[in-house]
């Protein structure tokens, strides 16, 4: 069972109470990592929500470190907005509407602002995760899923139609995930952070220049699983995101 810790922020437009989560390592059951960066811990995303929109008064705003005495660990003696209501904007993943929906927020979001580099680097990633949300663990659309007893039937075929709808959906969308993909690059390699080394050679995939994602990759100094398995998939001509490990 997952534990937390709550704390509790105030919108600051309307005072409205929000509680917020943070997971607690230690009763982490499973970590998955993924070619474009994204880490779930127990099928969280470990990567903090900075963008918040108020589930009262709708006004978004940034929170780029929680921390007091903007946040506070003690339970306020007023109503308070639960951590699921503005959590990714309270969109369920559960199926292909919501992701489009989130999807539909970081662009939104994108298009109303103007945001430093840092800020923008950050949508555009998140923006990036949410358009692979779409067809995410595509392998799982597999027979061998099936017949090996990873999953039941119900499942596996619940799974399929759902990342199969998805992969459709992506399609559709994929000029503008090109587009976004593109804006990130040109940020990443203007203002490069500590991810920059393994994801440039992950956005180059993605974007289907698999020769530059060799000579990228010829520059890391030492091959891991991860530069193996991105090597790999460029072999194959595969711009999909993967599970690396998990």
């Amino acid at each position: 069972m997952l534990k937390y810790d709550s704390f509790y922020f105030q919108c600051p437009h309307c005072q409205a109470w929000l509680e917020g989560r943070n997971l607690k390592a230690e009763m982490v059951n499973q970590a998955i990592l993924y070619s474009d960066g994204k880490v779930l811990n127990d099928n969280l995303i470990t990567t903090p929500q900075k963008m918040i929109m108020c589930p009262s008064c709708g006004h978004s705003f940034w929170v780029e470190h929680p921390e007091e005495p903007f946040i506070t660990y003690e339970k306020p003696d007023a109503e308070v907005y639960s951590w699921n209501t503005w959590r990714f904007f309270g969109i369920s993943f559960s199926d292909n509407k919501g992701k489009m929906a989130l999807i539909n927020h970081y662009k939104t979001f994108l298009k109303k602002s103007h945001y430093d580099p840092k800020k923008e680097i950050y949508l555009r990633r998140f923006l990036w995760w949410a358009y692979n949300d779409l067809h995410r663990n595509h392998q799982h659309v597999r027979l061998k899923y099936l017949l090996n007893g990873f999953m039941s039937f119900g499942v596996w075929h619940c799974n399929r139609k759902l990342i199969l709808e998805g992969e459709k959906l992506f399609l559709k969308n994929h000029k503008d995930f090109t587009e976004n993909l593109q804006r990130l690059l040109a940020l990443l390699e203007k203002h490069p952070d500590e991810q920059i080394d393994l994801e440039l050679p992950e956005i180059y995939r993605e974007l289907r220049q698999f020769d530059k994602v060799k000579e990228l990759l010829e520059q890391v100094g030492s091959r891991t699983h991860f530069t193996n398995e991105l090597l790999r998939h460029s072999k194959w001509k595969d711009p999909r995101v993967f599970m690396v490990s998990g």
